[in-house]
């Protein structure tokens, strides 16, 4: 996942760098790692554990006083590229330095298998290449990200989560449907199931006609954003992400509204059934005003309709 992410920045930096246009005396690239990787410093409770005994490293986001693609230049002789990693209870500063020297490589990834926190990249000297080759090695930069970072990898993974999520809140609300009265095994189908996990990642009908990020490219967006996901790490970050916004895209499809859980457990916990009796005790207990009509909405839900089909072998002589 951090691999994906920062090729997407690596992408970001790559176009930045074309939509300017190369310098004239543009020589080489060099291609900033956007992680460095250390034991956590806070409380990550069992996930800090390794299988065979020992601890489990986490990853640090790193960031850069400049872009995390450096086109580096002829009259280069020794910048000095200021980084900070934050995350998982660490903050390191250091510098990179870079310079061009004849002879070496035109395009530098200066990463180690695994870079630890703290540890320097040392002097990093880049050789010469064609502006040709480094506008290639832009572009290559750029689709890649968009291919295999994005649609094969983040969103890939991002589909596979929604749909965990999306299944166990569907199980939760088939139980709150249940006790309310109304047998149902489900509260919703494959179909629906599968029309919330497209919708959450490539926006539902209001999003797309606003043109606005579906609930996956916001995430995406937050994850690039190194303010962000610093008090917990990228996976942690977006499945709780994902699991909230899955839980709201239930509650939609069934037409519940946002306080239909708290007011239905409220409901069963006081042992109240009449709608207006409901309402008002609601309001006085949270200090959250809720109407009748709400009380009504979320009291009343029930499955999809998907839900009550069933297969056509059931159905026998009936047709």
């Amino acid at each position: 996942m951090c691999t994906h992410l920062e090729n997407l920045l690596w992408a970001k930096s790559a176009q930045k760098i074309l939509d300017a246009g190369l310098p004239a005396d543009a020589v080489g690239l060099v291609f900033l790692p956007m992680w460095d990787w250390g034991m956590p410093l806070i409380n990550v409770g069992r996930k800090g554990r390794a299988t065979g005994g020992g601890r489990v490293l986490f990853p640090v986001r790193r960031s850069y006083d400049s872009e995390p693609v450096v086109v580096v230049t002829s009259s280069m002789r020794s910048v000095e590229v200021g980084h900070e990693a934050v995350g998982m209870g660490h903050h390191v500063t250091g510098v990179q330095t870079i310079s061009f020297a004849p002879g070496a490589q035109g395009v530098v990834y200066p990463r180690p298998e695994m870079s630890v926190v703290g540890d320097t990249l040392g002097a990093l000297r880049v050789g010469r290449e064609s502006a040709d080759a480094l506008v290639e090695q832009l572009n290559n930069t750029i689709l890649t990200a968009n291919t295999n970072s994005l649609w094969l990898g983040l969103y890939d993974v991002i589909g596979k989560m929604s749909t965990k999520c999306v299944l166990r809140n569907q199980k939760a609300f088939a139980f709150e449907i249940n006790a309310l009265g109304k047998q149902t095994t489900m509260a919703l189908d494959e179909i629906d199931v599968r029309r919330i996990v497209d919708e959450l990642i490539y926006g539902n009908a209001a999003e797309q006609e606003g043109n606005k990020p579906s609930a996956a490219e916001r995430l995406i967006n937050c994850l690039l954003d190194p303010t962000k996901g610093t008090a917990v790490d990228p996976k942690k970050y977006m499945a709780e992400t994902i699991q909230r916004e899955s839980f709201r895209a239930v509650q939609r499809a069934l037409g519940d509204p946002v306080q239909g859980t708290q007011i239905r457990t409220f409901a069963r916990n006081e042992g109240l059934t009449g709608y207006a009796q409901i309402a008002d005790a609601f309001t006085k207990s949270n200090g959250k005003l809720v109407t009748e009509a709400l009380v009504q909405k979320a009291m009343e839900i029930g499955p999809s309709v998907h839900a009550y089909g069933c297969a056509i072998d059931n159905l026998s002589d009936s047709i």
